[in-house]
């Protein structure tokens, strides 16, 4: 059935493209800035699929995320190459590049941290909103340094004008509004800037309803609970297989508790001069979400029942408060000394029934000062200091992590020089992470240090007129985090009972106890040695662009299984061992005419450690082939996106079978007195195809969506 419905995909591509070329469109350009990012821009395409993602960093602008956005981060990014998604139903879902996430992908709102929940557990939801942003940077290589040690996967930017950073004329904003038939979501947001005098003001606001996500195929509740009727079950399925799930009367299912509503506003100010700028920016979002695929322990679903009004969910509020400052030029050999700083009010909480079972608040400071300078002939580049300190604080019967409060300080220096045809990039980054938590036992340890050492060399050489080579070079320290150190508990989104590094690993009557390990070593920081090379070649009407990558790594923190039982939960420890990280990207663009494009990629990784040991949720092969067209004021597009079976899995890990989804994309451009209106209609996933995530904790409880229809408009005035 997959290969007949890719093999329909790929005819559907076939057949729209014409056997003739019209006038080629020019060349494409390479724009670089000193924040290290690097954007490839084709002048008359609206789909920038120019193969940007291959160098050290990608730039998608506004004008490509209205072709891409979806609900959340992870999913709006999931069709760059090289980035999958660690899909944990409609509401959490945060971006996978080559293989990593959590710690190792650090998401940043403006250059600073997020400070949210995400990066410890799949099930929170990155608090990063994509509807008011302007543009998104995917950072690899020495930019990275820029914002941390710890980023081996690298680093995504979400970035907006909530602290203006220019005079506008006039008043300009844009709303836009959506509806999706999927989960019957209704989405609504807006944006509003302008300036009087040296005044800059922004306001943006945002609101998200949607009800349980629709899925092909059919899940039952006693599948998860009793074996027996699981086989009878799967019997029932093998029967509505041999009649082609024709079967009416089963219709469609949903992803149970998937239902989610979430809101936001930002106020912001600046004043600018010719000489500097400050501003100030204040934020609030508040989000309320079912936790899919929840389940209790054994001998704990009688005590709190399974009633749905029982069904747990997630609130989480965050107030974020935000300042910029700009000296310009102040010297000859200075063109800017930048300053950044952000204040952080997190609240996640987990409600189960009329009860908070767990709450964690964080609160998040964080300063970082740039200084942009030539101070050496023919060289530009960035110094600056990177100060943060956060207090975590779980309570509740899921709280697997003590309160910690952990304090990082940095000192970090990127350069660009340019000979002949190539640049040069250098940049080393050193960090002092202090972590105090407050654990119970006796005699443990009441802080731990880390002192990370990360370094990185790069250049983008012109090899001629139409070929660059491109090589990065990367050695990088991570310090471990509170939650891979000093977890010890049941955490249900995963269904699993975590232990930290720090903890032995003790099960007495089923149930684990919490004991320091006498040989715990607090200098085992992650080492990483990555080498990336990338080819890129211009045809007189293609593109084609290659990347390669092989990552050594030292003490590389994974949870492995281990085959006890706590409570009725797997246990799952974090370990260290050292791994190896290989993959790469292959990309092609062909300019049929001025007004018809064809792209395609293909990505892969893969991390296993040095014994050969495959590690879990590594996401598959991938083949993507996209179609875009521009006539008038429309744009049409059509993706075909194939996942290959993941065979390589983690010891006690199930394989995931393959699956083609097929996109459907109608965007129309009108200008108004009033504006310009950007009208679209999206079909995802066509033929209704059943898949599963590999990537995901839950991908037999949560499926992706069903067959889809989207509406929207963009008003830009």
């Amino acid at each position: 059935m997959n290969l007949h419905k890719s093999a329909l995909a790929t005819l559907i591509c076939s057949i729209c493209l014409p056997s003739y070329a019209d006038e080629q469109p020019k060349n494409t350009t390479v724009e670089k800035n000193t924040t290290e990012v690097i954007s490839v821009r084709a002048k008359t395409h609206l789909l920038r699929s120019d193969l940007d993602s291959l160098i050290s960093s990608t730039l998608i602008e506004r004008e490509q995320l209205d072709l891409i956005q979806a609900d959340s981060l992870g999913e709006t990014l999931k069709f760059t190459p090289g980035i999958h998604a660690n899909y944990y139903g409609p509401s959490a879902s945060r971006p996978i590049i080559r293989g990593l996430d959590g710690p190792r992908v650090k998401v940043l709102q403006n250059g600073l941290s997020g400070a949210d929940a995400s990066a410890a557990a799949p099930d929170h939801q990155v608090s990063n909103e994509v509807s008011t942003a302007t543009q998104i940077e995917i950072l690899r290589g020495p930019a990275t340094l820029l914002h941390g040690s710890g980023a081996i996967g690298g680093v995504v930017n979400v970035i907006d004008e909530r602290v203006p950073t220019t005079l506008k004329e006039e008043v300009s904003g844009e709303v836009i509004g959506a509806f999706t038939s999927v989960n019957d979501a209704k989405d609504l947001a807006f944006n509003v800037q302008g300036s009087t005098g040296n005044v800059a003001f922004y306001v943006d606001g945002f609101s998200k309803d949607a009800n349980e996500t629709d899925i092909p195929v059919r899940l039952s509740h006693d599948d998860e609970h009793d074996e027996e009727e699981g086989h009878d079950e799967e019997e029932e399925g093998h029967d509505d297989e041999e009649d082609g799930h024709d079967d009416e009367e089963n219709g469609i299912k949903f992803i149970e508790n998937s239902q989610s509503r979430s809101t936001g506003f930002t106020l912001g100010t600046s004043y600018i001069n010719d000489d500097f700028m400050i501003g100030i920016a204040y934020g609030e979002t508040s989000s309320k979400y079912g936790l899919v695929g929840h389940e209790e322990p054994e001998g704990e679903e009688e005590e709190h029942g399974h009633d749905e009004e029982a069904l747990p969910f997630i609130e989480a509020e965050q107030e974020r408060t935000q300042v910029n400052a700009a000296w310009f030029n102040p010297t000859k050999k200075i063109d800017s000394i930048t300053l950044k700083a952000e204040h952080v009010d997190y609240q996640l909480q987990e409600i189960e029934g009329d009860e908070i079972a767990t709450q964690i608040t964080n609160q998040s400071d964080e300063v970082k000062l740039q200084i942009h300078h030539r101070f050496f002939d023919q060289w530009q580049g960035i110094i600056g200091v990177h100060l943060q300190e956060n207090e975590t604080t779980p309570v509740g019967e899921e709280a697997n992590s003590p309160a910690t409060e952990t304090t990082t300080n940095a000192l970090f220096a990127t350069q660009r020089h340019k000979t002949g045809n190539a640049e040069w990039h250098i940049g080393a980054r050193i960090e002092h992470v202090e972590i105090k938590p407050e654990l119970s036992q006796e005699n443990a340890l009441n802080n731990i240090t880390f002192t990370p050492i990360s370094w990185a060399a790069g250049v983008d050489w012109a090899l001629t007129e139409n070929q660059q080579l491109l090589i990065n070079v990367n050695h990088s320290q991570r310090a471990l985090t509170a939650s891979e150190l000093f977890s010890f508990g049941e955490h249900l989104g995963t269904q699993s009972f975590d232990i930290g590094a720090y903890f032995n690993l003790n099960i007495v009557d089923n149930k684990s106890t919490g004991e320091p390990t006498n040989t715990f070593n607090k200098l085992d920081t992650e080492d990483s040695n990555t080498l990336d090379i990338g080819w890129r070649y211009n045809g007189e009407n293609f593109v084609f662009a290659s990347s390669l990558f092989y990552s050594n790594v030292d003490n590389f923190s994974y949870q492995a299984f281990v085959p006890e039982e706590s409570g009725g939960l797997d246990v799952y420890q974090y370990r260290q061992a050292d791994a190896n990280l290989y993959g790469g990207e292959l990309q092609f663009s062909y300019f049929i005419s001025d007004k018809l494009t064809y792209s395609a990629f293909i990505d892969y990784s893969n991390v296993e450690l040095t014994n050969g040991e495959d590690l879990p949720r590594i996401p598959p092969l991938r083949l993507n082939n996209t179609l875009n067209w521009e006539h008038l004021d429309w744009h049409y597009n059509v993706a075909v996106t194939t996942y290959a079976t993941q065979n390589n899995v983690g010891e006690f890990e199930t394989t995931t079978d393959g699956y083609t989804l097929v996109d459907l994309g109608v965007f129309k451009h009108q200008e108004t007195r009033l504006g310009e209106l950007k009208y679209f209609v999206k079909i995802n996933n066509l033929f209704n195809q059943e898949a599963r995530v590999h990537s995901s904790f839950i991908k037999d409880a949560a499926p992706l969506p069903g067959v889809s229809f989207k509406a929207g408009v963009r008003w830009a005035f």
